[in-house]
């Protein structure tokens, strides 16, 4: 039987509570979360903070790498530079996150929607172009189809107009919704959707279906399906070159996955529970609000790991960086000891060359 407490008695300044639940006799049952919000306000500023230096100077360094040599770009380099950009762009929303559980959302409704709305649109964006990058890596090994001629990567940015676009439209609910309320519970203001109290669970459910299905189930099953037949094209030849991409292939799959899985799954837990197959209780809400904060942030974890997996491994990405660092004169001696190195080398590897049917490229 669930205990229902007198809300007249408490002491909101001093306690702090997860979403109410409703008790079997109607009323309201009041869910204590106090580990949580510790938990949130020590860790998550210290993580965002981490994951914030590192994406501004991974994302960063990439795409200054790339504009210096921005007249040889071709079009898996512009897929990556608009990874890159969307990356970039996603952890500039942290600081904000960060305050907002430290203390509470300081930065007024405006920036509330454009915020909430940012984060989305480089999610979904993050997403769509690994799927571009994963579809024209296909289309080039397995079949030698060259979708873009080399040096005209008009089509490409074109491409990427469509996505940004696609994106901006899916976070349009986003920007309609999120507003900043005051939550008496936990004395804070909050940045989180308010959806029509009739319309609530529908809204709720449907743009949960939206983001696992439409940003994450239909392009993981895309980035497999590629992948999977590059591997098959790959076996069937012999060489260290190739044996050398297909690891980093599915390294590529599996940081996708692992990634992004464990949030979606909690998250689709989250939405059972809206639709009653789940018993909605305290303990179930809590484990769930404390998964969400753990599982997102291995999500944005996925942001500092796209400059190592899609570029710092490239030889081009590295030649290049080599390149820049000595026209800055910084490290010299470890800059000629890689020139040398590089005009020694027997083998020659590029990092996207999408007319390129073997498997140069990124890989």
């Amino acid at each position: 039987m669930s205990i229902i407490i007198d809300m007249s008695n408490i002491d909101y300044e001093n306690m702090t509570f997860s979403y109410s639940a409703f008790s079997d006799s109607g009323e309201y049952e009041i869910c204590f979360n106090e580990e949580n919000k510790i938990f949130d306000q020590i860790f998550l500023p210290t993580f965002y903070s981490i994951l914030f230096a590192a994406g501004i100077l991974g994302n960063g360094l990439v795409m200054l790498v790339m504009l210096t040599n921005k007249q040889k770009m071709q079009s898996t380099d512009v897929f990556i530079f608009h990874l890159a950009l969307a990356d970039m762009l996603l952890v500039l929303t942290l600081p904000f996150w960060a305050t907002q559980a430290t203390v509470s959302w300081i930065f007024g409704e405006a920036l509330c929607k454009i915020v909430a709305s940012l984060f989305k649109v480089n999610f979904y964006a993050g997403t769509f172009l690994l799927a571009c990058i994963s579809f024209d890596r296909y289309l080039s090994i397995v079949y030698a189809v060259q979708i873009y001629r080399k040096h005209r990567t008009n089509r490409v940015h074109w491409n990427c107009f469509a996505v940004w676009s696609l994106c901006i439209i899916l976070c349009i609910p986003d920007a309609l919704y999120y507003s900043v309320s005051f939550e008496s519970r936990v004395n804070m203001s909050l940045c989180e959707p308010l959806f029509p109290e009739k319309q609530s669970r529908t809204l709720k459910v449907m743009m949960t279906l939206l983001f696992q299905i439409g940003v994450f189930l239909l392009p993981l099953i895309g980035m497999l399906f590629c992948y999977s037949h590059i591997i098959i094209t790959l076996l069937k030849s012999q060489g260290f070159k190739k044996q050398k991409a297909m690891r980093l292939i599915i390294a590529v799959v599996v940081a996708f996955f692992l990634c992004w899985t464990p949030y979606n799954i909690v998250a689709f837990i989250d939405m059972l529970t809206l639709l009653d197959v789940v018993k909605y209780d305290c303990i179930v809400t809590r484990n769930i609000d404390f998964a969400l904060s753990v599982t997102s942030c291995i999500c944005y974890l996925h942001c500092c790991l796209n400059p190592i997996l899609y570029a710092f491994i490239g030889a081009k990405f590295k030649s290049n960086l080599f390149d820049l660092i000595g026209k800055t004169r910084l490290c010299p001696q470890f800059v000629a000891k890689q020139v040398k190195r590089r005009q020694t080398s027997s083998r020659s590897f590029t990092w996207s060359s999408s007319g390129d049917t073997t498997v140069s490229g990124i890989y």
